[in-house]
């Protein structure tokens, strides 16, 4: 099975696989030398690293760990498909939703 390069709503690519091989610590400017142009997709866009992570210019990071939560902070709801959506709870007060298929 290979392994996910999804996570939280945003598709990684072989960029998840980059960031455990990256010199730690690393700066934020070298990260961003090295693969501010991949792309990280989201079911609203596309978005390059550089535009995610260009607000830490001044950081540093210590893991592959660091780079993610900073990456999961700056995408934040662009990563969401249908906010506030579930197909699994009843409507909502107010709410008209169609429950004509039911699952179990």
């Amino acid at each position: 099975m290979t392994p996910t390069t999804r996570s939280l709503g945003i598709e990684f690519g072989e960029l998840r696989d980059e960031f455990e091989h990256l010199p730690y610590p690393i700066a934020n400017a070298d990260l961003l030398e090295r693969h501010g142009n991949a792309t990280l997709s989201v079911p609203n866009g596309d978005y390059s690293l550089e535009e995610v992570l260009a607000p830490f210019e001044t950081s540093s990071y210590d893991d592959s760990d660091d780079v993610l939560n900073a990456i999961f902070t700056m995408v934040g709801e662009q990563a969401i498909g249908r906010k506030f959506y579930s197909d699994r709870t009843p409507p909502a007060l107010g709410e008209d939703r169609p429950d004509d298929e039911l699952s179990f």
